[in-house]
């Protein structure tokens, strides 16, 4: 199976929970033949929901890549999960998708994940309003609803519905005004005229054909001269509106009862951009990120966009082709790494499955199994030719909780299939922090790291016990403070002796450190001087109200004593570590807690609850912004502790609709009974973390 660039689509599909996505994409294989019979989530046999988790939820959890074949060319399809938390999987198929196709459910209209996904997807869009046949379904109405939600953006109706509910029928095809009525469980359809009692028949084709021929001089005059356009001029004159974003193909049906597919796909074939199309609307001579790449050398390179680990074939890895072609038992560099990796045989991936190929074309998706050194992000390339590609720009992880084992012996084991998790997810991430001591996930939401956990359980048998994570404090000074400390001791032989003199005081936010040596006379000598700041730098570790790192202090050396014999560079680092306590407890020592920068995006319904909630969690809110679609932005700037939980608060507020970003902004001091309990609770954890020892 060989196809030119030319007759490749890359078609990722999005849209909210339940919009229907992967109903449509088994659709769309049983009608290409790619399937002898559609699968179906209640019964866990679907192609793109195979994992065992995503059976028994009955949810897509990563993305799935499958393939059919349609006048002549080849349809990749990637079908994307529609949950908030496994939006890491969404943002990386648009790295290999050409064309979004965002479906819609007829009853719900516009959600709100399809409009967030809608923000963050550059790409040419088709949208397909799909259950047309549920008892509250609208089509009208979801156009509506688009036209509000994406304001500024041109909604064109390819064909229109014979009936809705119980009464859809078919759909009216705008261009040739006529009925399809679909026969065969949808793999064949039954052409007649348009019914003239079609609402919006007529209104919705003159916008078809206006809208067509704007993008082509000669088909303008030809339509304004009352000159019949002609069915593959109307083709060539959308699509050249489609490919720059200028408009949106609509189209309806019904994935359930493939009612709508065969319209689709040839929508799909003939109106979405090959990877060889280079959106006309970007300024000459940048390149598009999503063509492939055209120049003198033709050697093959390839982005890897997802990697998942499968317990027979190991770990895989998918590509987009961006540049050559590429072969089974390449060997190719990593160029990000600048490892070399043989890259054995070539596979299509169909699902679950992989399907062996000997050649892929560029832009086509291809897979590789077992590369050693390889990840997600990575680009691989010829090594005579390298190349850099452009990388997946990922989400921040917004929701972090320590996780430990409920058997000691079980932590290891636990540790290394996490780093598998975090491989195939980059949202999901897993670290030691070694100033708390926890091991710390991290990952977009309570659900993506409950499924993970819970396939941990079902297979491996680890309980695994998860607690909030630690607060990294900090603690600083308000005034300059003065203090000398002498260390001495004697035991025999040599002893140990250092004394000096230093003052503290407060400096620039941010600059953590600064350190100046005054000593005159030789009072403490050069070689001493690196001992002196060893023992600073410990002392700041840990500071005088709890334990916390010291931050933002200078500290200035200017006298002290050394003895002939009993003087080290271990008895100064002892003296300096000592009088720079002495100096801090004087020196109007505070606590520091994180704030953390946060963006809210929610319906307009919800701000008013989200701002009170805000307010309760101490939070400081900066700015609010209405974006298309009832959606607004709010920017505050909140205490990291009271955020620890908020993917869980927001979703509560929101009935799972919000979502959220968040980023370090600065430390700001907290004095009062909030600063004295944490004070209270640190000292007793240290004490404890003590007598553990």
């Amino acid at each position: 199976m060989k196809y030119d660039t030319k007759n490749i689509r890359n078609v990722a599909l999005y849209g909210h929970s339940n919009s229907g996505k992967t109903t449509l994409n088994e659709a769309m294989l049983f009608t290409a033949g790619s399937i002898p019979e559609k699968g179906k989530i209640e019964t866990g046999n679907t192609v793109s929901d195979y994992m065992d988790l995503e059976i028994s939820k009955k949810i897509s959890i990563h993305s799935s890549i499958s393939f059919l074949e349609w006048n002549n060319s080849l349809v990749n399809i990637i079908d994307t999960p529609g949950s908030a938390d496994f939006v890491g999987d969404v943002v990386a198929s648009m790295a290999p998708a050409n064309s979004g196709l965002f479906v819609v459910n007829a009853e719900s209209g516009v959600e709100i994940e399809t409009i967030k996904i809608w923000r963050k997807c550059n790409l040419p869009k088709l949208v397909f309003i799909n259950k047309m046949d549920k008892d509250n379904a609208n089509f009208e109405k979801c156009l509506t609803h688009l036209k509000e939600s994406f304001k500024g953006v041109t909604f064109v109706p390819l064909n229109i519905p014979i009936g809705e509910g119980k009464d859809f029928k078919g759909v009216v095809d705008l261009i040739d005004r006529e009925a399809r009525y679909f026969e065969e469980n949808g793999k064949k359809i039954r052409k007649e005229k348009a019914p003239d009692n079609i609402t919006g028949l007529d209104v919705h084709y003159k916008e078809m054909l206006e809208t067509a021929v704007e993008s082509d001089e000669n088909l303008m005059n030809k339509y304004f001269n009352d000159e019949a356009l002609t069915h593959d001029e109307v083709v060539m004159g959308l699509k050249k509106s489609i490919i720059t974003g200028t408009i949106v193909p609509v189209m309806c049906g019904n994935a359930s009862n493939n009612s709508g597919i065969i319209a689709l796909l040839d929508a799909i074939t003939n109106y979405m951009p090959s990877p060889a199309d280079r959106n006309p609307s970007l300024p000459e001579g940048e390149q598009d990120p999503n063509s492939i790449i055209e120049d003198a050398s033709n050697a093959p390179a390839v982005f890897i966009f997802k990697t998942t680990i499968d317990q027979f074939a190991g770990k895989i890895s998918y590509f987009v082709v961006k540049r050559g072609h590429v072969t089974s038992d390449m060997e190719l560099l990593n160029v990000d790494k600048n490892i070399k990796e043989k890259c054995g045989k070539l596979f299509k991936p169909f699902g679950k499955n992989l399907k062996d190929v000997d050649n892929l074309s560029p832009g086509d998706i291809g897979a590789f199994t077992k590369l050693a050194n390889t990840g997600t992000n990575d680009t691989l390339a010829d090594v005579k030719s390298p190349i850099s590609l452009p990388k997946i720009d990922l989400p921040q992880v917004i929701f972090s909780q320590a996780i430990t084992t409920k058997e000691k012996k079980d932590e290891e084991k636990l540790i290394a299939l996490l780093q598998k998790i975090s491989e195939e997810d980059p949202t999901f991430k897993i670290e030691y922090n070694a100033e708390t001591k926890q091991n710390v996930i991290s990952g977009m939401g309570e659900t993506q790291i409950k499924i993970f956990l819970d396939k941990i359980k079902d297979k491996n048998k680890i309980e695994t016990i998860l607690l909030d994570t630690k607060i990294a404090y900090r603690e600083t000074i308000r005034k300059k403070a003065t203090a000398e400390y002498t260390h001495k001791k004697q035991s025999g032989g040599h002893g140990q002796y250092a004394k000096v003199a230093i003052d503290i005081y407060p400096i620039e936010v941010g600059k953590y450190y600064e350190f100046v040596n005054a000593i005159v006379g030789g009072a403490i000598g050069k070689g001493y001087i690196p001992g002196c700041e060893k023992g600073f730098h410990e002392a700041m570790d840990g500071g005088v109200l709890a334990g916390y790192k010291v931050v933002d202090v200078g500290i200035r050396l200017f006298d002290g004593k050394e003895h002939d014999v009993d003087s080290s560079e271990m008895s100064f680092k002892i003296a300096s570590r000592n009088a720079f306590k002495e100096a801090m407890k004087n020196a109007n020592p505070v606590l520091l807690e994180p704030i953390m920068e946060l963006t809210v995006y929610a319906e307009n319904k919800y701000i008013g609850d989200i701002l009170s909630d805000l307010n309760s969690k101490r939070g400081r809110v900066s700015g609010q912004e209405t974006l298309s679609g009832g959606l607004e932005v709010i920017k505050a700037s909140v205490p990291h502790k009271e955020l620890l939980r908020y993917a869980i608060d927001l979703k509560s507020i929101t009935s799972g609709t919000g979502s959220f970003e968040m980023s370090f902004y600065n430390y700001q001091p907290l004095t009062g009974k909030l600063a004295d309990d944490i004070v209270a609770a640190r000292k007793k954890e240290i004490v404890e973390e003590k007598d553990d020892e």
